[in-house]
Parts: C-alpha cells; sequence; structure tokens
C-alpha cells in the first residue's frame, strides 16, 4: 500500500513539473518589434507585432527588416529600400513612391538610417509615414506618452500628447498639443487634451487603438494601443494547462478510489 501511495505521488509531481516546463516553454517569445505605417491620408497599419527576422540579410535586425516584415504581410511588393547620400533610405513606402518618407524609432528621430538596429531585450515601436505636405513637410509628428498599455472597461486613464517641432537649428523639441480630440479605433470621442497635453479617458468595453487630431493642424497620427486585461497567454499554454489539471485530478480520484476499496477489503 505503501508503495502504490508513493509510485501515484511521484506520477502526480512528474505531471506538475512536467506541465510547468511546457508552460515556461510555451510562453517563451522572440524579440518582437511593433510598426506603425501613415499613408499621408490614413493609418492603414497601428501597432503591428513583428518577429525579429532579417529581412535583407545583411546579419542585423534593423528598423529596414522590421519595415520588410510588416509589409510582407500586409502590403506585398510595397516597400523598398536603397542607399544613397544619406544611407538605407526608403523609396516606397506603402506603395507610395513620392519620396516625401519619414520615420521614427521609439518616438524620437532616427539620426542614422534603416540600418539602425532593434532591441532584442524591449518592445521598439517603428513608425514610418509618408507627408501630406510633399513640398513643404509641414506635417507634424505626434505622439502620446505611452504606446501600448493595459487596463479595464470604465478604468480612468491620463495620456500625455506632444507634436515634434524645430527651432531655428532644426533641432527637435517636444511640445504639448492641446486642443487635440482622441479617437477610438478612427471613432471620434468627447475626450480633449488641455492646455498640457493631457487628457483623462474612460477605457471602452474592448481592446482599442487610440489616435488624435486637431483642426487647423496637420497631424502625422499618434498610435497607443489600449488591451483590454485578461488571461494572457498563447493556446498551447492555455491547452497544457487545462490537460495537467485534468490529468492531476483523474490520478487523485484513482488513488482515493483505490484506497478505499483496500480498506473496505
Amino acid at each position: 500500500m505503501k508503495k502504490f501511495k508513493a509510485a501515484l505521488s511521484l506520477i502526480l509531481i512528474a505531471l506538475m513539473l512536467g506541465s510547468l516546463t511546457v508552460c515556461f516553454a510555451a510562453t517563451e517569445e522572440k524579440p518582437y518589434a511593433y510598426v506603425n505605417v501613415y499613408d499621408g491620408k490614413d493609418l492603414v497599419l497601428s501597432m503591428y507585432k513583428v518577429q525579429k527576422t532579417d529581412e535583407d540579410g545583411d546579419g542585423s535586425w534593423t528598423i529596414n527588416d522590421a519595415l520588410l516584415s510588416a509589409h510582407k504581410a500586409k502590403c506585398k511588393d510595397g516597400f523598398a529600400s536603397v542607399k544613397s547620400d544619406w544611407g538605407l533610405s526608403i523609396v516606397k513606402l506603402w506603395n507610395d513612391e513620392s519620396g516625401s518618407f519619414g520615420y521614427y524609432k521609439n518616438n524620437a528621430m532616427v539620426m542614422t538610417d534603416l540600418t539602425e538596429k532593434l532591441s532584442e531585450t524591449s518592445h521598439d515601436v517603428v513608425y514610418a509615414f509618408v507627408y501630406s505636405d510633399k513640398q513643404g513637410f509641414s506635417d507634424a509628428y505626434s505622439f502620446f506618452d505611452e504606446s501600448v498599455f493595459e487596463g479595464d472597461q470604465g478604468d480612468k486613464k491620463t495620456l500625455t500628447l506632444n507634436y515634434v517641432a524645430f527651432d531655428e537649428n532644426f533641432n527637435p523639441q517636444n511640445v504639448p498639443l492641446a486642443g487635440a480630440t482622441v479617437y477610438f479605433d478612427a471613432k471620434k470621442t468627447e475626450f480633449k487634451t488641455d492646455e498640457n497635453g493631457k487628457v483623462e479617458i474612460e477605457l471602452p468595453a474592448h481592446s482599442t487603438i487610440i489616435s488624435a487630431k486637431k483642426d487647423g493642424m496637420t497631424l502625422i497620427p499618434p498610435v497607443t494601443r489600449f488591451n483590454r486585461t485578461e488571461m494572457t497567454g498563447s493556446p498551447a499554454l492555455i491547452i497544457v494547462i487545462i490537460v495537467s489539471v485534468v490529468l492531476i485530478a483523474v490520478v487523485t480520484c484513482v488513488m482515493i478510489f483505490t484506497n478505499k476499496k483496500r480498506k473496505a477489503g
């Protein structure tokens, strides 16, 4: 009897350890980045996740790779880059070949070129865009202070909106954007930024792309992703947990039933 209990105990321990090992393996993710694309009229790609892939074969994971990956998935053959006097540069973005392009990484101007490397430990945000003003390039790049966050429906959340202005020496400066209207999934809301660019919003019932517009000002629109708090994990992880719980329950029931039967006998 003691040997039987010991054997069942070992089985239970093995099942639990095995399930934990598979769980950790299932939740391990490769490095990834987010990509936003604005085509001069609309946000055509918002916080799209791309896994680390050396698309151009240069041995590094760069902004160029992230844009190639995003276009490969969502706008095939819609992106191209070439080496120029300014380094590796965009010549085609979302099928636009106007030459009026810009791109930022983590809401900061990239001071090198498309070969700028991406982090493998944090999740960079790459934002590439077409200027709607193709002569004066007066479109103002704007951004919220958070690119992605979680919460529950009805929660209050304060965001700060800024835009990038340039001084007489063309040095970028972040300036609070007042009087901008907030949009949820391209739908206008009643929320507006104050004189400091701050706005308190009430979180919607589902995950949402948050952006903003301002009358009389041409913005490269800000992009923030709200993820509704929920049970997270890959389908494989969830299946492993369910199967492990069921197996443990079955083994426990067998052990109890066998023990009672032995006592009755």
